[in-house]
Parts: C-alpha cells; sequence; structure tokens
C-alpha cells in the first residue's frame, strides 16, 4: 500500500482519504485508523483545523466493501469513486457484538 493521499473540505469540515491497494481485500491499516480516530475525536486535526468527518474514499468497489464495517465502527464514512464522482457505500454496521466476538463473559 502506498501513502495514502488525503485533502481537506473546508466547507464541509471533513478530511477525504483516498487509500491506494494492490490487493483490494486489504484493510486499512490500524494504525492509520487510530490516527484519524484520534482527528476526529479531538474535532481538529494537525493543522488545527475543524473536522467532523471521516471520509475514505476507494477507487475499488471492493476494497470499499471489504473495509466498510471497520471503518463504519470507528464513526468513519465509506464512499468509492471510479471515475464517475463519489458514492456511498451501502452497508450495515458492524456485524459482531464486542464482547462476546473477543471472549468476554457477562
Amino acid at each position: 500500500m502506498s501513502k495514502p493521499r488525503s485533502d481537506y473540505d473546508a466547507s464541509q469540515k471533513l478530511i477525504r482519504v483516498y487509500p491506494s491497494f494492490d490487493s483490494p481485500k486489504t484493510l486499512v491499516p490500524r494504525e492509520e485508523l487510530n490516527a484519524m480516530g484520534a482527528i476526529l475525536q479531538a474535532g481538529k486535526d494537525e493543522q488545527g483545523r475543524e473536522v467532523e468527518a471521516i471520509r475514505y474514499v476507494f477507487d475499488s468497489a471492493e476494497s470499499a466493501e471489504y473495509n466498510q464495517q471497520a471503518l463504519s465502527f470507528m464513526k468513519f464514512q465509506t464512499y468509492v469513486d471510479q471515475g464517475d464522482g463519489e458514492r456511498p457505500v451501502e452497508g450495515e454496521g458492524p456485524e459482531f457484538a464486542v464482547r462476546e466476538d473477543f471472549g468476554i463473559d457477562d
């Protein structure tokens, strides 16, 4: 994976991230998710600009769908743009219950 490019949309207070993968079944690295999550939680990026949303824009529908649940869990938007404009990836929230999936009993 190459370093993803990103841009800031001041009108929407939105950071767009454009990841690029060699294989469509590649997850966005955890370190990147954590860093972007910290920005969203703080409400500001490194330059001090207000951030209300993070949008991952994939050039492959398969990559977007593969990453959608993890990004949804982080409260990030998942979009695909194959040259015809950005459109949201339809999907549910994460399909797991954290306690049971990690072997945590009540």
